[in-house]
């Protein structure tokens, strides 16, 4: 499907230097008159292989969030349940406890 770029994708883009473009792309000559006057540049690239690269880096920082949140060594349960057994065994009082909260 062909993409066009009309004097409105130029104002929304007018504080960029460059709008890329492929080969499905169709300008109209008002759209090009205007990113003239912006100073804008209409850039051919390969949009497919960079939307490839694009989700890829989306999928290595969503890996990389997931790990981040599994990569505590304790889970809010066991530190329950070894806050509670200290205080059970009178290792910890209460008030021990709220001073580590802060």
């Amino acid at each position: 499907m062909k993409r066009l770029i009309s004097q409105e994708e130029v104002l929304k883009n007018k504080n960029e230097k460059e709008i890329y473009i492929d080969d499905n792309t169709i300008i109209t000559a008002a759209a090009k008159d205007l990113a003239k006057e912006f100073g804008i540049e209409f850039k051919k690239c390969d949009c497919k292989s960079q939307k490839n690269d694009i989700e890829e880096k989306k999928e290595e920082v969503k890996e990389s969030q997931d790990c981040k949140k599994s990569s505590a060594v304790l889970s809010e349960d066991q530190i329950y349940k070894i806050l509670k057994k200290g205080i059970e065994q009178g290792l910890l009082s209460e008030s021990d406890i709220e001073r580590m909260m802060g």
